[in-house]
């Protein structure tokens, strides 16, 4: 099963709706991974490194800060900045 995922930055929207299997976040509270079906949520993000699994490829973004929220088939992210990174948390350029 998948999600969409969504993510926002006053930029513009940086990925609409995508389809993922699972979304890895940092949030204040602790580390959290989202699947399908996930119970609604609302969360604050620090400042650190998501990921998300689409089509077999796990891909990686450091945001600056953030506020999640899961509902029913969507997750949303807002976040002050982003960029790509590596596994290693290194800026792809």
């Amino acid at each position: 099963m998948t999600t969409k995922l969504k993510i926002i930055t006053p930029e513009g929207i940086y990925l609409n709706d995508i389809l993922v299997d699972i979304v890895n976040v940092q949030t204040t509270d602790g580390d959290l991974g989202i699947l399908a079906n996930h119970i609604p949520l609302v969360a604050t993000l620090r400042i650190g490194t998501l990921n998300y699994r689409q089509d077999n490829k796990v891909k990686y973004v450091h945001v600056h800060r953030g506020i999640l929220k899961v509902s029913k088939g969507q997750v949303r992210i807002i976040t002050e900045r982003l960029y790509p990174v590596d596994s290693k948390g290194i800026k792809i350029k």
